[in-house]
């Protein structure tokens, strides 16, 4: 069964076609495209969709070690909610290195193998080895979050991770906020 998103068409580049596709309850990105003229037919590739964002990382980390960016360009991130591109702000301010959703980790499995359920952390900070989940979007989601992360340090006990709670994120606003109120105000006495 092939499901298409707001009845848009496929994507089509060139000679391959893209649809999003369901089978066994499980969502797929389907990349088909055309053999050459003396194979004919179509061959197809199919991605789990929970999966992407691990693909995306694979390819970010590949074209990292190709080129490595100007620091003049500017990437656009696309944050999920507000509190993480305030969270993101004040990691600059301190000047952390930081990477927004760079992995997945699959944590539940079928019978056949296949990944049912992933958590993708909101930042990793590389010159800590440390990944930051935020739980301030909906407090009622954060026994969730909770059980995701048990599950991650009991599958990758070798990952470092640390869940900020909305109290841990409004403390963390108050001194960021302080730190940024007293650095106008040594630059304003000069």
């Amino acid at each position: 069964m092939t499901v298409k998103y707001a009845d848009q068409p496929d994507i089509a580049m060139g000679n391959f076609q893209i649809q999003i596709a369901e089978r066994d309850g499980q969502q797929f990105v389907v990349i088909k495209g055309q053999r050459p003229t003396d194979k004919p037919g179509e061959q197809a590739v199919a991605i789990p969709l929970n999966l992407l964002p691990e693909l995306k990382r694979a390819f970010a980390e590949i074209e990292g070690n190709v080129e490595e960016p100007s620091p003049a360009e500017e990437t656009t991130i696309r944050f999920a909610h507000v509190s993480e591109e305030e969270f993101a702000r004040i990691l600059d301010f301190y000047h952390i290195r930081w990477e927004y959703e760079p992995r997945t980790f699959a944590i539940e499995w079928d019978e056949a193998g296949r990944t049912v359920s992933s958590f993708t952390p909101d930042f990793y900070l590389p010159d800590h080895d440390l990944y930051i989940e935020l739980t301030t979007l909906k407090q009622s989601l954060v026994t969730k979050k909770n059980r995701k992360v048990r599950r991650l340090r009991e599958l990758y006990p070798e990952i470092n991770i640390k869940l900020l709670y909305s109290s841990d994120f409004s403390k963390l606003i108050k001194k960021f906020a302080a730190s940024r109120y007293r650095g106008q105000e040594d630059s304003d006495t000069e």
